[in-house]
Formats: C-alpha cells, sequence, structure tokens
C-alpha cells in the first residue's frame, strides 16, 4: 500500500520551537500521512545557526528528533 504524500509548501523539514527557525531543503519536501517526511535527493539542509548539510536521496526525517544521553540513560526531545 502507496503512503499518501502531500507536499510541504516551504520545503521545511523541522521547525524551531524555541527561536522559531527552520530547518530546510533545497528540493521539494512532502508530509506523509505517518508523520514523516521525505524528499527527493540529494539535497542540501539549510538552517539559520548552523551551516548546511548534504544528505543522499529518498531520506525520511521524522517529526521530532530525539537525543540519548548515556549518563542518565534518557532520551530527551531536542529543542531548537
Amino acid at each position: 500500500m502507496k503512503t499518501k504524500l502531500r507536499k510541504n509548501k516551504d520545503n521545511a523539514l523541522a521547525y524551531g520551537e524555541v527561536t522559531g527557525h527552520m530547518h530546510r531543503a533545497d528540493v521539494d519536501v512532502y508530509e506523509r500521512e505517518d508523520g514523516l517526511r521525505e524528499f527527493e535527493g540529494p539535497s542540501t539542509i539549510t538552517h539559520e545557526e548552523h551551516g548546511p548539510v548534504t544528505v543522499p536521496a529518498k531520506k525520511m526525517v521524522s517529526d521530532q528528533v530525539v537525543e540519548y544521553d548515556a549518563l542518565s540513560k534518557m532520551e530527551n526531545k531536542v529543542k531548537d
């Protein structure tokens, strides 16, 4: 079964919860029914607070990034 895709109007992969900044792809981004975003690649991802990052084709990005803290053995949601 094919997942339905909806084109994202501003090519955003993630929006900053604190700063309002966004990670933006230089190619079309599509939002999937399951909450993931995907795009044809390769693509360069830009953000106002760090340098560009190049990613391979057909990369999928989750809606929320988490980081693992080995000392506390806990996962924390990343806030931008």
